[in-house]
């Protein structure tokens, strides 16, 4: 459990993250094609494209980082006004001050985010497939799947 003293400095804390990133958000406002000194971007040579193209989207993942921390920032103030802050939301461990002082707004203890992450990237990579299950009956026998219209009629590369 934490002390007050550490509820106090992780709460200065938490409020300095937030100023830091919506400072970076004023800062940094959308790049155009006017801010390379270019009217439109049909006289541009490709190359000169492709940079301008990479730097505005480095400038629209600063923003959208910034903003999503604002976001976790402010959902640890919640928590803090609630008296669940400190807390793991999956486990109800207490998360260790180390973790919450090197991240003040970590919602996990390291353990439940890595389980967290990992489950988020196997149900990613989990695979899709339209084929209707052979044990569903459709009701309507004029609805065909891929698979059962490539047995009929075969594919083009056949």
């Amino acid at each position: 459990m934490l002390t007050e003293q550490q509820l106090i400095f992780l709460n200065h804390k938490l409020i300095q993250t937030k100023q830091e990133m919506l400072q970076v958000l004023e800062g940094n406002q959308s790049i155009t094609f006017e801010d390379f000194g270019e009217l439109t971007s049909y006289d541009n040579h490709f190359a000169d494209q492709a940079t301008e193209l990479d730097e505005i989207e480095k400038q629209k993942m600063i923003q959208q980082t910034a903003k999503n921390i604002v976001d976790e920032v402010d959902e640890a103030l919640e928590r803090m006004r609630e008296g669940t802050y400190g807390l793991c939301i999956d486990t109800g461990e207490g998360i260790p001050f180390a973790r919450l002082e090197a991240l003040p707004y970590a919602k996990r203890t390291v353990e439940a985010q890595a389980t967290f992450e990992k489950k988020g990237a196997i149900s990613f990579l989990e695979e899709k497939s339209f084929s209707t299950p052979k044990q569903n009956t459709r009701g309507d026998t004029r609805i065909q799947t891929a698979d059962e219209l490539m047995t009929v009629h075969g594919n083009s590369s056949s």
